[in-house]
């Protein structure tokens, strides 16, 4: 039985959905997927009068994998996905940060998993995580996706899962990856927005179902852009496996 959320300063959330304040993936690269619909949510959060918008991916059928900052600190968590024409609100039960994640530091670990009340529907199925399989090598495709801004400043744009092909740019740390089409992408080209952080890196040569090798945590800005850069930002998942089994057998992952 799935456990849906009824209160107050939760329910406030719905106006993130339904006037397009909720944070897609933008930029002509990117077009919606309906087929990563089945893996993905977004990742609701409140606290006081800040509302925001993350995305999610399935790894179990109560467990979500996302970006830290989408859940840290004190806030009310929940996920949300569509469902006959409107959104499903599920509320968050549990929470765990990745120790080496730091509010205050650019680079850090920034993984979470959040624990739903009750399960997904069966239509969603969770993902394969890498264990060491994934590409990593500079010039290498992957995919992301994410329910983020289309367009820059423009919340009517929002809502949508979208995914974008990419490639691997060097990088300055062997735990991090950077994305993007191209280098010098620009804003039409792609456009990594608010709401797309906690969305997956997919690799793309992998076979029918998705592997995510990684977790986008932010953007590089791009010229004047105040929600919306050109490169990804994502953390590699391999490295951080024994952490995400841990906390997932814990929680006794699917009972």
């Amino acid at each position: 039985m799935r456990a849906f959320l009824f209160t107050l300063p939760v329910l406030a959330l719905l106006p993130v959905l339904t006037t397009g304040a909720a944070f897609a993936l933008g930029g002509s690269a990117a077009t919606p997927d309906r087929a990563l619909s089945r893996n993905l949510v977004m990742v609701l959060s409140s606290q006081g009068a800040k509302k925001g918008a993350c995305t999610g991916t399935v790894v179990a059928s109560d467990i979500v994998l996302t970006a830290a900052h989408c859940v840290a600190g004190d806030k009310q968590l929940a996920i949300a996905y569509a469902e006959e024409g409107s959104h499903t609100l599920q509320r968050v039960i549990a929470k765990a940060v990745h120790p080496g994640y730091s509010g205050k530091s650019s680079v850090s670990i920034d993984l979470a998993l959040v624990r739903i009340e009750g399960h997904l529907p069966t239509r969603f199925e969770p993902v394969t995580m890498d264990s060491g399989q994934g590409t990593h090598a500079v010039g290498a495709s992957q995919r992301i996706a994410g329910f983020g801004l289309a367009r820059e400043r423009d919340e009517a744009s929002a809502g949508v899962l979208r995914s974008a092909d990419v490639v691997v740019l060097p990088r300055l740390f062997p735990r991090y990856l950077r994305l993007s089409t191209t280098p010098d992408a620009d804003l039409g080209d792609i456009a990594i927005c608010t709401g797309d952080s906690g969305g997956p890196v997919l690799e793309t040569g992998f076979g029918a179902e998705p592997l995510v090798v990684g977790v986008v945590y932010g953007r590089e800005k791009f010229g004047n852009a105040a929600s919306c850069g050109t490169i990804g930002q994502a953390v590699r998942l391999a490295p951080q496996r024994a952490w995400i089994q841990g906390v997932m057998g814990k929680w006794g992952a699917g009972r």
